[in-house]
């Protein structure tokens, strides 16, 4: 007679708890690279936290992010989607990309005249894969300024949370059409045009056309 399997350990209940969560505010693509980027956000989430004195549960309530899932994230035990990173980033109150630190895809052999081909550059996606960001900065480096290339699918809209207070969003868009909406203002933008608006209210991207469209974003922290 086959013996019984032993009971899951709480860290088996939690991980397939975290890997059954559908909510698009913790939850991103389960492979080795999200894995990968959960534990290196996890442990800078824990890092600043402890800097700034928040308990776990004061960071949940600020990120709307549940309690047990932010532990879970924390021991590099969770993926965190796109929406979730943003989340974080607001409640913590740092830039998007201090939470990126450590999660380089490789060194910089000369930090001072870097380049990034087209095929490197880490990609955080939505959960539903048709919002994508690739990072074109080196992370961790407080002198780069933070820049990423979007890629929206065609009939793609994305919705983001208000950031941190007197953040800014500049787009410029390289293909495609891109609709942004910010503050009860729109705009609707083709290759070539930019706009620059606030990200501390809520914000949302459309791509309103049949081919995907691309643009530059660089972020902007008036109280850094």
């Amino acid at each position: 007679m086959a013996p019984e399997p032993s009971p899951p350990t709480l860290d088996d209940a939690l991980v397939d708890e975290v890997r059954a969560e559908r909510v698009d505010n913790l939850r991103g693509p389960d492979s080795p690279e999200g894995r990968e980027l959960g534990r290196a956000v996890g442990a800078n989430v824990a890092r600043l936290r402890h800097e700034r004195h928040l308990e776990l549960g004061a960071l949940a309530r600020r990120a709307g992010i549940r309690e047990d899932l932010l532990e879970a994230l924390e021991r590099g035990r969770a993926v965190p989607s796109l929406r979730a990173i943003w989340h974080l980033a607001t409640g913590l109150e740092v830039p998007f990309g201090a939470l990126l630190a450590e999660t380089v895809l490789g060194a910089a052999g000369d930090p001072d005249f870097r380049v990034q081909r087209a095929d490197r550059g880490r990609v955080i996606s939505s959960a539903s894969g048709q919002f994508r960001s690739r990072v074109l900065f080196l992370e961790g480096d407080p002198r780069a300024p933070e820049v990423y290339e979007l890629t929206l699918a065609p009939g793609c809209s994305e919705e983001a949370e208000p950031h941190a207070g007197e953040t800014f969003e500049h787009i410029a868009v390289i293909e495609g059409e891109i609709v942004v909406r910010s503050g009860g203002k729109e705009a609707r933008l083709g290759p070539g045009d930019a706009i620059l608006f606030r990200a501390d209210l809520p914000h949302r991207y459309e791509n309103p056309g049949r081919v995907p469209a691309r643009a530059h974003l660089v972020m902007s922290y008036a109280r850094r």
